[in-house]
């Protein structure tokens, strides 16, 4: 996975009174078209890493469905 085939963006805050806002992250793989959002870590930061391993996670899926 290419940096270049990802478009990334920053999500509508939630804001949660205890911890504050959370801004979540939206990861596209422009060549699958695959989308995957995280807005669960309190930092954009620790959401992109989420959102990352989730998008890796999902083409993983599609490469072994694809193979069967």
């Amino acid at each position: 996975m290419n940096e270049d085939e990802l478009e990334k963006n920053t999500c509508e805050s939630l804001y949660d009174p205890p911890v504050g806002a959370h801004i979540g992250v939206e990861i596209t793989h422009k060549p699958s078209n695959i989308t995957v959002r995280n807005i669960d870590k309190r930092t954009q930061f620790a959401n992109k890493v989420e959102a990352i391993e989730k998008l890796k996670f999902e083409l993983l899926a599609l490469n072994c469905s694809n193979s069967d």
